[in-house]
C-alpha cells in the first residue's frame, strides 16, 4: 500500500491494502480505532467518493491469520481553498482605545492571510492560519470596513467586518448660513458617533430650535456624517447670528454659523427693481465723473496760457463819465494806435487808467464741480 495519498476536494479516492498469506488473511481497512471495512482477501480496496477535509488524516490496514497479524498506514491529505474567514477581536472602541483584531481560517495548504481598508493593506502572514491585527490610539479615520481575505492555489475566500470607533461630536467647517430671497438657511455639519443631537440657537431672539422641529430643520445621516439645515423665513434687516450645538454622550462642540454672501442679503431685500434702480445711478454717477474730467483736461490746455501777459482787445465804446468829447476822441485815438503797434506818444489825458488781465486762474483740484469752471478775470487798479 502506498504510504501517503494527496486528492482534491471533491475528487474519488480509492485505497488499496494486498496482503499474502496461508491460509488468507483477514484484511481491514480502519481510522481512528473505527472498522470502515473488512474481508477475508489477499486485496481490499476502500472507496472515498467526493472527499472533504473530513476524510483528511491516518489510515490502518490490518491483515491477520491464524498463523499471525501485521498492519501498515497511509496517510490521506485532502487539498482544499480557504474557508471562510472568522473575525474574533473587538469591533467596537472608543476614541484613543488599543484594538485588537483576530482573523483565522482552515485550508490546505495554509493560506495567505491579508487585512486591508479601502484596498490599503493593514497586515499580512504567509502559511499561516492566523493574523493579530494591532490598532494602536483609534481615531474616527478607523472607523470603517475591514476585509480579511485568504487564499491558496485552490481558491479565495473573504470576510468584511466593520469597526465602530465612538467619538465626540466634530463640527466641519463647511458649516454656514447664506441668504435667499426671502429666507436664511443655515447648514450645519456634524462628524460623531453615535448619532448626536443638534440645536441652533438664535442669541438675538433668545430662541433655540432643535433637529426635532420639522417644521424648520431637515436632517439627514449619512455614515459618520450628519447634515442639519435650519430655514429662517421673513426679510432679514442684517445677517443674523446662529449658533450650532451638537451633543453625544461623549461630548458638546458648539460654533457660530459663518455668514456667507452678506452682499446677497441687500440685494434680497431691494429686489429686481431695486437692482434696476441702483444700477442706472451708478452708471449717472460714472458719466458725470467722466464728463467732469474732460472738461477739466480741456480748460488745461496750452492754449489757454500763451504767455504772462496775453493781448487783450478792449471795446473802443468804452467812456469815462462826464469826460469832455475832446478827451474821448484822443482816448480812441490812443488805443488804437497801441493795438496797430504804432509808435508815438498818445495825447496826455488828465485821467486814472486800469490795467485788465483777463488771464485764465487756475481751479483748485481735479474734482471741481463744473458751476466752478466759468470763467473769469481779475481787474487790478494802477
Amino acid at each position: 500500500m502506498n504510504s501517503s495519498v494527496e486528492a482534491i476536494e471533491g475528487s474519488h479516492v480509492s485505497l488499496l491494502c494486498g496482503a499474502d498469506s496461508n491460509p488468507p488473511p483477514l484484511l481491514t481497512w480502519m481510522r481512528d480505532g473505527t472498522v470502515l471495512q473488512e474481508a477475508v482477501t489477499e486485496s481490499l480496496f476502500l472507496e472515498l467518493d467526493e472527499v472533504t477535509p473530513r476524510e483528511d488524516g491516518v489510515y490502518a490496514c490490518l491483515a491477520e491469520n491464524a498463523y499471525g497479524q501485521d498492519n501498515r498506514t497511509v496517510g490521506l491529505s485532502v487539498m482544499y481553498a480557504p474557508w471562510k474567514p472568522t473575525v474574533n477581536g473587538t469591533v467596537v472602541a472608543v476614541e484613543g482605545e488599543t484594538v485588537s483584531i483576530l482573523c483565522s481560517t482552515q485550508s490546505n495548504p495554509d493560506p495567505i492571510l491579508t487585512i486591508f481598508k479601502e484596498k490599503q493593506i493593514l497586515g499580512t502572514v504567509i502559511y499561516e492560519s492566523e493574523l493579530q491585527l494591532e490598532l494602536p490610539a483609534v481615531t474616527p479615520e478607523d472607523d470603517g470596513e475591514y476585509w480579511c481575505v485568504a487564499e491558496n492555489q485552490y481558491g479565495q475566500r473573504a470576510t468584511a467586518f466593520n469597526l465602530s470607533v465612538e467619538f465626540a461630536p466634530v463640527i466641519l467647517l463647511e458649516s454656514h448660513c447664506a441668504a435667499a430671497r426671502d429666507t436664511v438657511q443655515c447648514l450645519c455639519v456634524v462628524k460623531s458617533n453615535p448619532e448626536p443631537s443638534v440645536a441652533f440657537e438664535l442669541p438675538s431672539r433668545n430662541v433655540t430650535v432643535n433637529e426635532t422641529e420639522r417644521e424648520f430643520v431637515y436632517s439627514e445621516r449619512s455614515g459618520l456624517l450628519l447634515t442639519s439645515i435650519l430655514t429662517l423665513r421673513g426679510q432679514a434687516q442684517a445677517p443674523p447670528r446662529v449658533i450650532c450645538t451638537s451633543r453625544n454622550l461623549y461630548g458638546t462642540k458648539s460654533l457660530e454659523l459663518p455668514f456667507q454672501g452678506a452682499h446677497r442679503l441687500m440685494w434680497a431685500k431691494i429686489g429686481p427693481v431695486g437692482a434696476v434702480v441702483a444700477f442706472a445711478i451708478l452708471i449717472a454717477i460714472v458719466c458725470y465723473i467722466t464728463q467732469t474730467r474732460r472738461k477739466k483736461n480741456v480748460t488745461e490746455s496750452p492754449s489757454f496760457s500763451s504767455g504772462d501777459n496775453p493781448p487783450v482787445l478792449f471795446s473802443s465804446d468804452f467812456r469815462i463819465s462826464g469826460a469832455p468829447e475832446k478827451y474821448e476822441s484822443e482816448r480812441r485815438l490812443g488805443s488804437e494806435r497801441r493795438l496797430l503797434g504804432l509808435r508815438g506818444e498818445p495825447p496826455e489825458l488828465d485821467l486814472s487808467y486800469s490795467h485788465s488781465d483777463l488771464g485764465k486762474r487756475p481751479t483748485k483740484d481735479s474734482y471741481t464741480l463744473t458751476e466752478e469752471l466759468a470763467e473769469y478775470a481779475e481787474i487790478r487798479v494802477k
